[in-house]
C-alpha cells in the first residue's frame, strides 16, 4: 500500500505525537520514513477494524515556513512485521496489515482490508496485486 501520488514531504519527530516539516512537498494520504507511518484520518474507521494489529495515534504536523498545521494524520504502529519469505507466499484472510523493513517501512494489507480501504470516499492509495508484489 502506498499513496497514489508520492510526496517529497519529510518530517522530523519533535516530541510525542508531534512532527515538523524538514523537506517540503505536498501531503499525501500516507507518509512513511524510517521512524513513522502516517495515514490520513479518513481511513481511521477501516483501520481500527483490524483490532489489536494496529495502534493509531493522532499527530500534529507543523510546517513553520508555510505557516501550516495539519491535524488530519494518524501514526500507525503496526504490531506484525512480515519476512520476505512470507511476503512471497502469504495470502492472509480477513482484515490483516503488516509492515516490512525498519529503515523505510513498507505496508502490506490483505485483499479484504484493501477492498475496505478502497471504499473510503476520496481514497488516494495505490495497491499492488498482492503480498507477492511490493508496495512501498
Amino acid at each position: 500500500m502506498s499513496p497514489n501520488t508520492p510526496s517529497g514531504l519529510r518530517l522530523w519527530r519533535t516530541g510525542a505525537h508531534k512532527f515538523r516539516v524538514i523537506e517540503y512537498g505536498e501531503p499525501a494520504d500516507m507518509l512513511t520514513n524510517y521512524d513513522y507511518i502516517l495515514i490520513d484520518r479518513k481511513y481511521e474507521e477501516v483501520l481500527r477494524s483490524t483490532g489489536p494489529q494496529l495502534q493509531l495515534t493522532s499527530v500534529t504536523i507543523t510546517d513553520e515556513v508555510r505557516k501550516l498545521v495539519w491535524h488530519n494524520y494518524l501514526e500507525a504502529t503496526i504490531q506484525h512485521s512480515v519476512s520476505r519469505n512470507e511476503i512471497i507466499h502469504a495470502s492472509p484472510l480477513g482484515l490483516v496489515i503488516y509492515r516490512y523493513g525498519e529503515q523505510d517501512p513498507s505496508v502490506f494489507v490483505s485483499d479484504a482490508l484493501k477492498a475496505s480501504l478502497q471504499q473510503v470516499e476520496g481514497h488516494a492509495l495505490e495497491f499492488s496485486l498482492g503480498l507477492s508484489l511490493f508496495a512501498g
